[in-house]
């Protein structure tokens, strides 16, 4: 499998792209494509990697992609217990026949906003209030309507400034698909093994890279080492686990990968800066109170 481009999947000139999708979601590959993209979970969750940034989705999720930016969003189907996730994607151009739709004074801070997108914007929860109902709206109307509500939320959006940058300023985006086919068949490999131990030489082997070649050349594409990813990701799947599941922290711990009790409590404080059972205890507390 590779790192693809996906470019705007539309049969008209419309300069936006609208679709919402109900399903078992499970994903497609970790991709990339010219436009912007904003998704919109209303129900679902699972991983969601986003250039460097590797963390879980739920629903309610909003977040703004830049262009070229590679990034997935995927469920496992072990875990999903056959729910189904509901999520509207926007995707659009910022140039239209060589003019910047966003270059005139009155849209500047939409300007700054796709700007600043290039890392990816996961926006906070108190912002769906405003844009939830607009959202749903854009993904039934035609014409020029589209444009006018595609406008205000772009506009909402702008105004918020608590929004969580997702990828690291230092990571770079792929020039070319064809030169990521070796970390999309990674990426892919962990999401298949990562319940158990992966050595640095099998990790390499699925590369076709010598051991040391292997960790320079992972290094530089995603800015940390490889057991960092793994890590990373492991956290990212046990979190899902203590939100969406009963099973006591010891068989989460053995089922992510990790090799022993302590090693995983250390390494999930390390990424939440709180223990897996604070981690559910504060989760089923909020939970609690949204009843």
């Amino acid at each position: 499998m590779k790192l693809e481009y996906k470019p705007i999947e539309k049969d008209t000139l419309d300069i936006i792209y609208v679709k919402r999708t109900n399903q078992p979601y499970r994903g497609m590959n970790w991709h990339f494509h010219q436009e912007f993209e904003l998704i919109y979970f209303l129900e679902g969750h699972g991983m969601r990697i986003v250039g460097d940034h590797i963390s879980n989705f739920n629903q309610g999720e909003l977040v703004l992609v830049g262009g070229w930016l590679p990034h997935l969003w995927r469920n496992d189907p072990n875990h999903a217990k056959g729910t189904n996730s509901d999520f509207i994607i926007v995707k659009f151009l910022k140039e239209f026949k060589g003019i910047d739709l966003f270059s005139i004074p009155e849209l500047s801070r939409i300007n700054k906003l796709l700007y600043n997108s290039r890392r990816g914007l996961l926006f906070p929860q108190d912002v769906l209030p405003q844009v939830h109902h607009l959202m749903i709206q854009l993904s039934n109307c035609k014409s020029s309507e589209k444009f006018i509500i595609f406008i205000q939320i772009l506009h909402i959006l702008s105004q918020v400034d608590n929004y969580q940058c997702l990828a690291n300023p230092e990571f770079v985006s792929p020039s070319h698909a064809n030169h990521e086919n070796r970390l999309q068949k990674v990426i892919n490999y962990v999401f298949s093994n990562y319940d158990r131990n992966i050595t640095l030489e099998e990790i390499a082997g699925v590369a076709f890279m010598t051991p040391p070649a292997f960790c320079r050349f992972f290094k530089n594409r995603i800015n940390k080492t490889f057991f960092q990813f793994l890590n990373e990701f492991r956290v990212g799947k046990s979190c899902q686990l203590l939100i969406n599941g009963e099973k006591n922290i010891k068989q989460i711990c053995y089922e992510v990968g990790f090799n022993s009790l302590t090693n995983f409590n250390r390494v999930f404080k390390s990424y939440n800066h709180k223990s897996p059972s604070e981690y559910r205890a504060i989760y089923r507390s909020i939970n609690q109170q949204d009843v």
